[in-house]
C-alpha cells in the first residue's frame, strides 16, 4: 500500500507538534489571588462577589486544561516544582450592587509568570462587561464572574504565547461616569 508523500508529511508534522506542546512545562496558578495594596474595590462587592475567587476559579480550570492533567493551581511557588506559577495580583475592581442598572463591571489585574521562583514576564489586564445578551437580567457578582472568565482566556494564550500581547479593552461608555462615583 503506497501512502502519498502529503500524508506522511502532515503525519509527521502533527507528531512533532504534539511532542513539542506535550514537553511545554505546566504552568499552575498561585492561590490565593491577592489584592493590592492599594486596590481600589467596594467593600460591598468584594465581599459578596469574592472576584479573588472567581478569578481562581476561572483561571485555575484553564490551567488545568492547558496542563491536562492536575489541578491547575498551587499554594505556592515553593510548592510548583518543575512547573512555571502564574501569580495574580488585582489592582482594580470596577462594580457596585444593581447588576447591570449600576453601569458597566469590570477587574483589573497584574500578572507575573515565575520560572525558578523569578519573574519572567509580566503583564497587566483589564476586561469589562456590561452582562452581555442578558445583562440586564445578571446581577453584578455575575458580571464579574463573565470579566473573570475573559482574563482566563487571555492569561491562558499569553502563558502559552511569549509572543502574544494582551490588548487593553475600552471601556463602555458610561464606565467613566461610574468609575468617578466610587
Amino acid at each position: 500500500m503506497d501512502i502519498p508523500m502529503k500524508t506522511l508529511l502532515v503525519s509527521g508534522l502533527l507528531a512533532a507538534a504534539t511532542n513539542a506542546f506535550a514537553a511545554d512545562k505546566a504552568v499552575l496558578l498561585e492561590v490565593p489571588v491577592t489584592y493590592h495594596a492599594d486596590a481600589g474595590v467596594v467593600a460591598k462587592v468584594k465581599d459578596e462577589c469574592k472576584p479573588d475567587e472567581q478569578l481562581a476559579t476561572r483561571v485555575g480550570e484553564v490551567m488545568k486544561k492547558l496542563n491536562r492533567e492536575g489541578s491547575g493551581t498551587v499554594a505556592s511557588a515553593a510548592e510548583a516544582g518543575d512547573a512555571s506559577v502564574l501569580r495574580l495580583q488585582i489592582t482594580h475592581v470596577l462594580g457596585v450592587g444593581g447588576g447591570a442598572f449600576s453601569g458597566p463591571k469590570a477587574i483589573t489585574v497584574n500578572a507575573e509568570l515565575l520560572e525558578g521562583g523569578k519573574v519572567v514576564r509580566q503583564t497587566k489586564v483589564n476586561r469589562w462587561s456590561i452582562g452581555g445578551v442578558f445583562g440586564a437580567f445578571k446581577g453584578t457578582c455575575s458580571i464579574l464572574d463573565r470579566s473573570a472568565a475573559a482574563i482566563g482566556k487571555d492569561l491562558g494564550r499569553w502563558v502559552r504565547d511569549p509572543s502574544y500581547q494582551i490588548k487593553e479593552e475600552a471601556a463602555p461608555k458610561d464606565a467613566e461616569q461610574q468609575a468617578a462615583a466610587q
